[in-house]
């Protein structure tokens, strides 16, 4: 009996796993029908596709060839609109048309107009998207004193006409990141790292509304040498991009969170400080530090925010310039005799007005050297010079709408 219910039940087994396997080829993972969810006449909404810029997306282009595509963002009552077109390369890039400027919680509506081609047949297409975005969120700190807002935006003056479409990009420092403050800095092990605050990267229009900001998780490691650091010296490159550093690392980034690249500072440096330069020619101009510098009587020191490099577009460093050979050494003295609050940022209030002997200044290891181990020629002691010939103003860049159509 059982011999006989052996065949019968194997059967029916394959047929059920046939079935089963035939349901998913129709219209499961493995088959032809697309589960995912779209609004017009093209492919599905995606937002943040990259994971660091909750307010964008990319509405997919479905398969189909797109051309010739303009967004427009609507506003507000009484907001700022923003539209831009968006060139070939683009929306090969990001296979479909990227969207730029949404606000934050809130339930956008986006027009775009496009080309749709397929096998030679091609359609002009208006319509309008409803895009859900998320409130802004950001990393806290814990200290209660502080509000931990991403930003707190006012209006004070009304933009004139010929500025009401700007857009600005504020750089700032959040709280003091606790889950990086194990590491101390008397010696030249510290470096950057002790400079290590939660990000605040954020696009505001001229109504004060947030359209843009940095949620920077997926690069910022507070508790990792390498992927922590204040990030500094923000750029808009003339594709669009932008570039800065933080800690011990170099970036850039579109508009849509894109990598363009990553990469750590040259082996020979360390400490990003302040100033990420594009050059006319390509280049980047950074602020950092000699890893290893030796002084004359041999002592081998971690310098500080010493050095500009000048490197080409696939990270090879063309050139240096060692400020601390430059600059007159005569400028110590004038360091000693002033109030070293003035570029110390970390000096306490109370010793405002306080200098140390050049022989106290020599005391390697002292944690109470408020300039650090300084080489023959000082590191710190250039900070005010080169702090004012690598960074320019203002310190808020305007992001002009030509210069948004150009990424996009």
């Amino acid at each position: 009996m059982r011999v006989r219910m052996l065949p019968v039940m194997i059967s029916v087994m394959v047929l059920g796993l046939c079935a089963s396997n035939l349901s998913y080829a129709v219209g499961g993972p493995s088959g032809l029908a697309v589960q995912y969810k779209t609004q017009g006449q093209i492919g599905e909404t995606v937002v943040n596709p990259y994971g660091l810029a909750p307010l964008t997306a990319v509405i997919r282009n479905g398969g189909y060839v797109l051309k010739q595509a303009h967004v427009r963002v609507l506003p507000k009552k009484g907001g700022q609109e923003i539209r831009y077109s968006v060139g070939p390369s683009t929306l090969l890039t990001h296979g479909g048309i990227p969207i730029f400027g949404l606000y934050p919680d809130w339930k956008n509506q986006v027009e775009v107009t496009y080309i749709r081609s397929l096998r030679g047949e091609e359609k002009e297409i208006t319509e309008t998207y409803d895009i859900w975005t998320a409130p802004v969120w950001t990393e806290v700190a814990g200290d209660p004193s502080k509000n931990p807002a991403l930003v707190q935006t006012k209006v004070v003056k009304e933009a004139p006409k010929a500025f009401a479409d700007r857009l600005y990009l504020l750089n700032n420092l959040g709280q003091v990141d606790s889950r990086s403050a194990r590491v101390v800095w008397n010696n030249p092990e510290g470096g950057a790292l002790q400079w290590n605050n939660l990000q605040k990267n954020v696009i505001v229009d001229t109504q004060g509304e947030i359209r843009w900001y940095l949620k920077p998780e997926k690069i910022y490691d507070p508790e990792s040498i390498y992927q922590a650091g204040i990030m500094m010296g923000f750029h808009q490159n003339e594709d669009g991009a932008l570039s800065w550093g933080y800690g011990q690392r170099y970036v850039k980034y579109d508009l849509l969170g894109r990598e363009i690249f990553n990469r750590r500072l040259p082996v020979n440096y360390a400490d990003f400080s302040h100033a990420m330069m594009p050059g006319e020619n390509g280049h980047y101009f950074l602020r950092v530090a000699s890893s290893d510098f030796r002084r004359p009587d041999n002592t081998r020191v971690h310098t500080v925010r010493d050095v500009i490099i000048e490197v080409e577009p696939d990270g090879t460093v063309l050139d240096e310039w060692r400020l601390f050979d430059i600059l007159d050494p005569n400028r110590k003295i004038v360091l000693k005799s002033i109030d070293q609050g003035a570029v110390c940022l970390n000096v306490n209030a109370e010793m405002a007005g306080k200098t140390l002997t050049a022989e106290q200044l020599d005391e390697t290891g002292s944690s109470k050297t408020p300039l650090g181990i300084l080489p023959e020629r000082g590191s710190v002691e250039i900070g005010l010079t080169s702090t004012q010939w690598i960074m320019t103003p203002p310190m808020i860049p305007s992001f002009s709408l030509p210069a948004i159509s150009r990424p996009l």
